[in-house]
């Protein structure tokens, strides 16, 4: 166990057998969704729950409306808190459908950036352009997140295709692949319409990259949260983590809410 990530009972629950790593961390990541916070509320969240959270994605184009000094702030708090910072992957699809990649990856590196993640949600983009996209990116130093799975699901869009995409993705040398749970997890990627994912995903895509560590699987929603935690472990990465809910996700990860609490329950009731 360690103290330094949970200061105030760790002296005392020190029978549970989890292991988390300090940051930076490489696997049980904490990524989290953010929509608008502003300088104010990036310290609040810093100061509640900076040592839990690995990234923050500025979703869609939202950093494009910030006021500069607002953007420049937060990005300087998150930073000086050891987080990284994402765009978002719209952001970077709405830069290559106008042409404009490499001045978006020069701006964003002087803006402060670490992260770019590379999508395909929304526009078409050949394996070549996706590759060619990746490459750029690592050349100019961000942490590269590539993300598989479309918004609008269709049968075509099936598991074959998820584990293909996470395989070439791989071998072109991302950071992790995220799988897309989109903001309301129902209907997309590995997940059905009450937003529970596929025992079957799991395995197939955890396989395919030599286990969960390369992985990073959107879960907006607490029981989906719950069942990644509880199927994968503890150090399972998660995304589109809501500012709000990073304390619960971390106190989730030590088996001590939801159904991991009920899984370590049932496995060992008298706790010794």
């Amino acid at each position: 166990m360690s103290s330094c990530l949970m200061p105030i009972w760790g002296d005392v629950l020190t029978g549970l057998g989890i292991h988390r790593e300090s940051k930076p961390r490489r696997s049980g990541l904490t990524c989290v969704l953010d929509k608008h916070l502003g300088i104010e509320g990036t310290k609040e969240l810093i100061s509640v729950a900076g040592p839990y959270i690995d990234v923050v994605k500025l979703t869609s184009l939202t950093s494009a409306f910030y006021a500069p000094d607002v953007l420049r702030g937060k990005i300087r708090l998150l930073r000086d808190a050891n987080i990284d910072v994402c765009a978002g992957g719209t952001c970077t699809e709405v830069m290559l459908w106008q042409k404009v990649y490499p001045a978006f990856l020069a701006k964003a590196k002087q803006w402060g950036f670490t992260g770019v993640e590379i999508s395909d949600g929304t526009i078409e983009m050949p394996d070549a352009m996706r590759r060619e996209a990746i490459d750029r990116a690592l050349e100019s130093g961000f942490r590269v997140f590539s993300e598989v799975g479309r918004k609008e699901w269709s049968p075509q869009t099936g598991l074959e295709d998820l584990v293909s995409d996470l395989k070439r993705d791989l071998a072109c040398g991302v950071d992790k692949v995220i799988v897309e749970a989109m903001e309301i997890g129902q209907s997309v990627g590995i997940m059905d319409a009450e937003g529970n994912p596929s025992e079957e995903g799991l395995r197939a895509l955890t396989e395919a990259a030599g286990g969960p560590e390369m992985i990073i699987f959107e879960a907006p929603l607490r029981h989906q949260q719950e069942i990644f935690i509880d199927r994968l472990g503890t150090n399972v990465n998660l995304g589109n983590i809501p500012p709000m809910e990073v304390l619960v996700v971390e106190a989730t990860r030590w088996k001590t809410t939801g159904i991991p609490f009920m899984t370590a329950y049932s496995a060992n009731p008298t706790g010794a």
